[in-house]
Protein backbone atom coordinates (compact mmCIF):
# COMPACT_ATOMS: atom_id res chain seq x y z
CA UNK A 1 0.00 0.00 0.00
CA UNK A 2 1.52 3.48 -0.79
CA UNK A 3 1.51 6.39 1.37
CA UNK A 4 0.31 9.27 0.52
CA UNK A 5 2.85 12.19 -0.11
CA UNK A 6 0.93 14.92 1.95
CA UNK A 7 1.13 12.56 5.51
CA UNK A 8 5.03 13.56 4.79
CA UNK A 9 4.82 17.11 3.54
CA UNK A 10 2.31 18.94 6.18
CA UNK A 11 4.22 18.06 9.31
CA UNK A 12 7.36 19.42 7.69
CA UNK A 13 5.55 22.24 6.64
CA UNK A 14 3.94 22.73 10.00
CA UNK A 15 7.45 22.04 12.02
CA UNK A 16 9.35 24.54 9.78
CA UNK A 17 6.74 27.44 10.57
CA UNK A 18 6.61 26.33 14.31
CA UNK A 19 9.77 25.09 15.44
CA UNK A 20 12.75 27.52 15.61
CA UNK A 21 15.81 27.31 13.52
CA UNK A 22 18.49 25.58 14.81
CA UNK A 23 21.79 27.42 15.04
CA UNK A 24 23.83 30.68 16.26
CA UNK A 25 20.93 33.19 17.86
CA UNK A 26 19.94 36.21 15.59
CA UNK A 27 21.91 39.24 15.44
CA UNK A 28 20.63 42.41 16.83
CA UNK A 29 18.56 44.76 14.84
CA UNK A 30 19.85 48.28 13.50
CA UNK A 31 18.61 51.39 15.36
CA UNK A 32 14.92 52.35 14.31
CA UNK A 33 14.24 48.78 12.54
CA UNK A 34 10.64 47.37 13.74
CA UNK A 35 11.69 43.97 15.49
CA UNK A 36 10.37 40.65 15.01
CA UNK A 37 9.82 38.23 17.82
CA UNK A 38 8.64 35.07 18.14
CA UNK A 39 5.11 35.84 18.04
CA UNK A 40 5.39 39.61 18.05
CA UNK A 41 6.59 43.19 16.62
CA UNK A 42 8.41 44.71 19.31
CA UNK A 43 6.61 47.07 18.73
CA UNK A 44 2.73 47.94 18.87
CA UNK A 45 3.17 51.36 16.76
CA UNK A 46 5.31 53.42 14.52
CA UNK A 47 5.10 57.11 13.62
CA UNK A 48 6.52 58.28 10.44
CA UNK A 49 6.73 61.24 8.29
CA UNK A 50 5.44 60.99 4.34
CA UNK A 51 8.21 59.80 2.17
CA UNK A 52 10.17 57.72 5.30
CA UNK A 53 10.36 54.31 5.00
CA UNK A 54 10.26 51.24 7.22
CA UNK A 55 12.67 48.26 7.93
CA UNK A 56 11.72 45.21 9.79
CA UNK A 57 13.69 42.72 10.85
CA UNK A 58 13.22 39.22 11.60
CA UNK A 59 15.28 39.06 14.96
CA UNK A 60 13.21 35.77 16.11
CA UNK A 61 14.16 32.08 14.75
CA UNK A 62 10.90 31.83 13.12
CA UNK A 63 8.86 32.15 9.88
CA UNK A 64 7.26 35.46 9.83
CA UNK A 65 5.17 36.02 6.17
CA UNK A 66 4.37 39.77 6.34
CA UNK A 67 2.52 42.60 4.68
CA UNK A 68 -0.77 44.52 4.78
CA UNK A 69 -3.52 43.88 6.93
CA UNK A 70 -4.93 43.23 10.37
CA UNK A 71 -5.14 40.26 12.77
CA UNK A 72 -3.32 37.73 10.43
CA UNK A 73 -5.58 38.19 7.48
CA UNK A 74 -3.63 39.87 4.48
CA UNK A 75 -5.27 42.33 1.47
CA UNK A 76 -4.43 45.43 -0.20
CA UNK A 77 -4.88 48.92 1.53
CA UNK A 78 -4.44 52.11 -0.34
CA UNK A 79 -1.65 54.05 1.03
CA UNK A 80 0.46 51.18 2.00
CA UNK A 81 3.41 50.64 -0.51
CA UNK A 82 3.76 47.11 0.47
CA UNK A 83 2.67 45.47 -2.50
CA UNK A 84 3.09 41.67 -1.62
CA UNK A 85 3.39 39.61 1.55
CA UNK A 86 7.26 38.94 2.24
CA UNK A 87 9.22 35.78 4.04
CA UNK A 88 11.26 36.57 6.90
CA UNK A 89 13.32 33.62 8.23
CA UNK A 90 15.96 34.87 10.73
CA UNK A 91 17.74 37.77 9.92
CA UNK A 92 15.69 38.58 6.95
CA UNK A 93 15.71 42.43 6.78
CA UNK A 94 13.11 44.18 5.07
CA UNK A 95 12.78 48.06 3.76
CA UNK A 96 9.42 48.91 2.83
CA UNK A 97 9.37 52.04 0.06
CA UNK A 98 8.31 55.06 1.28
CA UNK A 99 4.81 55.91 3.01
CA UNK A 100 3.52 59.11 0.94
CA UNK A 101 0.09 58.97 2.01
CA UNK A 102 -0.74 60.60 5.70
CA UNK A 103 -3.08 58.27 7.50
CA UNK A 104 -3.03 55.31 10.17
CA UNK A 105 -2.26 51.79 8.76
CA UNK A 106 -1.32 48.24 9.69
CA UNK A 107 0.78 45.75 8.98
CA UNK A 108 0.52 41.84 10.06
CA UNK A 109 1.66 38.73 9.61
CA UNK A 110 -0.27 35.92 8.15
CA UNK A 111 1.17 33.16 10.21
CA UNK A 112 1.06 34.77 13.85
CA UNK A 113 -2.27 37.05 13.69
CA UNK A 114 -1.80 38.24 17.22
CA UNK A 115 1.20 40.17 15.04
CA UNK A 116 0.52 42.96 14.12
CA UNK A 117 1.62 46.39 13.89
CA UNK A 118 0.03 50.41 13.54
CA UNK A 119 1.71 52.10 11.07
CA UNK A 120 0.89 56.56 11.64
CA UNK A 121 1.97 58.40 8.65
CA UNK A 122 1.61 62.15 9.91
CA UNK A 123 2.24 65.73 8.30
Amino acid sequence: MAFPRILFAAPLLVAGIVVPAAGVAPLTPPRGAISMEHEMFTQQSVTIHPGQTLTMVNNSQFVHIIGPGRDGKLYPEKGVPIDSRHLMQTNDVYTTPPWNIPGTFYVTCSVHPEMTVKVIVTQ
